[in-house]
């Protein structure tokens, strides 16, 4: 069985991929056949290695292939590593931003299984944000949740993390415990953050990252956020002569967020967006492969992109 996930709801999806992994761990007892691979790096004869395996020691195979639309040497001839692959094998392929313009978007897209994770829209945004509180093992009031949305944004990785901290607060959440637990959002000094690394401004990168820090932001939440506003703005630049309904509705985003990229697109530049996007997935995948900790990897993403686009 093979899988396709796009889209921007990136919570959605690596909730859905996590889902996956813990029942073909439950299935089989181990890891064995459980491999990960980075899209953007992976060079063609090994790709075609890792889909064709048989298990060994198991009896199946778990393979997670993120971002291989960004692979210009594999993308384009997809359809030829999809034809052999065993039936002993379940592959993911995800990619969030995927192109869908692409002749690797609309082979996958139409050949395989195809998820698209959409950004939920306030309604369904505040049935999700009940589940959650009540699998916390929580209650929350009516007003509250209009408060945590209004404080916290729309981001379900920081969404799930200040439930955490509500849950463990108190129950049922009032609108005064949130007040209390939430700062406000800080998607506007990720957006300033955002910019400076691409402006080639380390010290200004690094006072915002050291502010958000001291803020009490982890470091995954800041990575998600910053691969979420690079995402919007190569959509924006991407979008051509559009307003900010129409590049809402066919890019997931909202309205508030689609008319700010709108109007932002143009202080950047295309190719260093794309750079530093897929250097920031890259980032990603590192940390969640046990790499390195998320602290070092995130502030050195930083330094790296400033440092490059200073030059």
């Amino acid at each position: 069985m093979i899988f396709f996930f796009y889209g921007p709801n990136t919570y959605a999806a690596r909730r859905q991929i996590a889902k996956l992994t813990a029942e073909y761990r439950k299935k089989t007892g181990s890891d064995l056949g459980l491999e990960r691979i980075d899209g953007t790096t992976v060079k063609p004869e090994a790709l075609n290695a890792s889909l064709q395996a048989t298990p060994f020691l198991a009896n199946s195979r778990l393979v997670v292939v993120e971002d291989l639309g960004a692979n210009k040497a594999i993308a384009p001839k997809i359809e030829t590593y999809l034809e052999h692959i065993p039936e002993t094998t379940v592959v993911v392929f995800y990619d969030p931003a995927v192109d869908q313009r692409t002749v690797y978007f609309k082979t996958v897209s139409k050949q395989v299984r195809a998820i698209k994770f959409e950004a939920l829209m306030p309604a369904k945004l505040q049935q999700w944000v009940v589940r959650e509180v009540h699998a916390a093992g929580a209650e929350i009031d009516r007003p509250a949740i209009g408060r945590l949305l209004e404080l916290a944004g729309e981001d379900q990785w920081r969404l799930s993390n200040e439930i955490a901290k509500l849950a463990a607060y108190n129950s049922p959440i009032s609108v005064e415990s949130v007040d209390i637990m939430v700062d406000e959002n800080h998607t506007e000094t990720i957006f300033n953050l955002v910019e400076a690394m691409t402006a080639g401004k380390t010290q200004e990168a690094l006072r915002l990252y050291r502010q958000l820090h001291a803020d009490g932001q982890n470091e995954m939440y800041m990575l998600s956020m910053v691969i979420w506003q690079l995402r919007n703005l190569l959509v924006a630049k991407a979008a051509g002569d559009v307003n900010s309904g129409e590049l809402a509705k066919t890019a997931g985003m909202s309205p508030y967020v689609a008319t700010k990229m709108l109007s932002k697109r143009n202080l950047f530049n295309e190719d260093q967006l794309k750079k530093a996007f897929l250097q920031a997935v890259d980032t990603d995948y590192q940390i969640k492969s046990g790499g390195g900790s998320a602290e070092t990897l995130v502030e050195q993403l930083i330094l790296s992109i400033a440092a490059r686009d200073a030059a």
